[in-house]
């Protein structure tokens, strides 16, 4: 094709064109990867939790803060209607010590051992149903804090510090933007409620549950699936529009940009183009050389910036403090098809150019 056979001949002036190209789409995917490492650290945890739907207290409004559900109402929801399987959850936010002596805040998550809320254990054991001083550590926790299966872990909730010794290591992910540490329940509820005799104390925060049409509102409880208790997680909808506005910017800068380069290449064309239709061609035939000049160099740069911005998320894991940016196949299929089509739409600019050119004007300027 005439267009491509330009780009060989032309060389410098298109791998310009295919850096800027490679730029923005590098920064549309790390954007993107962003937004999927945010939502990660949000609440991956809720959504590896074994579970067809979450219920809460019927007051606490979907925020696992504030819900807190007594032993009936946790016998309630056991029993609802739809449940196969159901598992009282704990949760409390509480500070812990590295080995460098830093103090950091963690996710504590209180369940029993053999229910459906027990994580997977991928080094180490898991608990046992007395083990009152033992915690299985998510790995980026483990990794962070530079502590391993075996090491003791000293955690502070209010006044009162306790040692965990670190038994088994998780790979659950985050929740609440923290790493996760799972506890047996009725330690998480001495440490949360200590002063509460134990028939004061509520059982659980949330309960997870097996079945069926299991979503809707009862009794002293509310149950709605993981996707929508993961979207009521706090700051988990403003963080999410903001990535989704800078993503869409990105496109937008993407599309002009290119749209201006080829507009502005097409107008030092305009001569040639008056030549190639005085002898025939149309301007279907010329644009089509525009289009695929854009789809080629859009091509090179995505093909470019994909495993660059792989690259750069495996560097970045390997960091002490993970920066949260991780990748999707999804993630990577949908940010190439949008930077694709918002090039083309780019290119539609230099297209009304093409089909205004008249032949013997632009003869005549270039006599």
């Amino acid at each position: 094709m005439i267009g491509l056979l330009e780009m060989r001949r032309r060389k410098l002036q298109f791998a310009l064109i295919a850096l800027i190209v490679t730029l923005i789409s590098y920064l549309v995917l790390m954007i993107n990867g962003l937004g999927v490492g945010l939502n990660e650290l949000a609440g991956s945890a809720l959504r590896n939790f074994d579970a067809d739907g979450i219920a809460y207290s019927d007051r606490a409004g979907l925020s696992v803060i504030r819900s807190e559900m007594s032993e009936e109402t946790v016998a309630a929801v056991a029993a609802g209607p739809g449940v196969t399987g159901a598992a009282p959850l704990s949760y409390v936010a509480a500070n812990y010590r590295t080995s460098d002596g830093d103090v950091e805040s963690a996710a504590f998550l209180g369940f029993d051992p053999g229910s459906i809320a027990e994580p997977n254990v991928i080094s180490g054991r898991s608990l046992a149903p007395d083990e009152r001083d033992g915690a299985l550590a998510d790995s980026d926790l483990l990794r962070a804090a530079g502590l391993s299966v075996g090491d003791t872990i000293t955690v502070t909730v209010r006044l009162d510090s306790r040692d965990f010794v670190i038994v088994g290591e998780t790979d659950e992910g985050a929740f609440f933007f923290q790493p996760t540490v799972y506890i047996l329940r009725d330690t998480l509820r001495d440490m949360r409620y200590g002063a509460l005799a134990p028939e004061d104390q509520p059982a659980a925060s949330i309960v997870l549950l097996k079945g069926s049409n299991l979503v809707g509102s009862f009794e002293g409880y509310e149950v709605v699936d993981k996707s929508t208790a993961f979207a009521n997680i706090e700051g988990v909808s403003g963080q999410q529009a903001t990535v989704t506005s800078l993503r869409m910017f990105g496109y937008l800068i993407g599309a002009l940009v290119i749209g201006v380069f080829f507009y502005v290449l097409t107008l030092q064309k305009v001569a040639q183009i008056g030549v190639l239709k005085a002898v025939g061609a149309s301007s279907f035939f010329v644009f089509r050389q525009v289009m695929a000049q854009v789809v080629t160099i859009s091509v090179i740069g995505i093909a470019i910036s994909v495993p660059l911005a792989y690259t750069t998320e495996r560097l970045l894991a390997r960091l002490p403090e993970s920066v949260p940016v991780a990748f999707t196949r999804g993630t990577f299929i949908t940010t190439t098809v949008a930077l694709l089509v918002t090039a083309i739409v780019g290119a539609l600019f230099s297209g009304r150019k093409v089909a205004g050119v008249d032949p013997i004007i632009a003869l005549g300027q270039q006599q």
